[in-house]
């Protein structure tokens, strides 16, 4: 399946609280990493999906897709500052989904429903909702593009840019959309 969006992944995090880089801890025996790129790829042509890494993880990286757009991060950087270095290098001109390494949301029909809503929407913000609380992955209108890449990263927090836009939440029958694993990666 191909979904007519594109996907930014933000992987580059030192990952202090995890004991080191989220993207490389090992889930079910591969790194968490490839576990995301994988799903991803089950969703979207390699060339949608752009994800920020750290500069030297650039040959690694490129080993496990040479399509997906790699984009080398100060890993010290926001996330909003690593998803406006991913913008930049692959502009936002379509629904894009953004979302974190450590947030499993390995759920292909949690992808479809939230794309359907973009069909007519209103809202630039498409947030997924589980027990009445958001989650992730968040699906941006491409004409945030522009603002978002206006923001301050210094100052500037996506979370709190998006809620002043308008928003459609959609309740989903995935827990997963509110597992965040700061903490490093469960065995499962």
């Amino acid at each position: 399946m191909s979904a007519p969006s594109q996907a930014y992944l933000l992987a580059a995090g030192r990952g202090t609280r995890a004991g080191g880089p989220k993207a490389w801890l090992d889930n079910q025996g591969r790194p968490l990493l490839k576990t995301q790129l994988d799903f991803l790829l089950e969703v979207f042509d390699p060339e949608r999906v752009a994800v920020s890494i750290q500069p030297t993880w650039t040959p690694k990286c490129r080993g496990l897709n040479e399509r997906v757009k790699w984009i080398a991060v100060d890993p010290d950087a926001s996330p909003l500052a690593s998803l406006q270095s991913l913008m930049k290098a692959v502009p936002m001109v379509r629904w894009s989904f953004v979302h974190h390494v450590d947030q499993p949301v390995w759920e292909t029909a949690l992808f479809q429903m939230l794309l359907r809503e973009t069909a007519g929407a209103k809202a630039s913000v498409i947030v997924p909702t589980n027990g009445g609380r958001r989650g992730h992955p968040v699906l941006l209108s491409h004409g945030l593009g522009p603002a978002i890449l206006e923001l301050d990263p210094a100052e500037d927090r996506l979370d709190s840019f998006l809620r002043a836009k308008a928003a459609c939440e959609i309740e989903v029958p995935f827990p997963c959309v509110l597992e965040n694993w700061n903490e490093g990666v469960r065995a499962g």
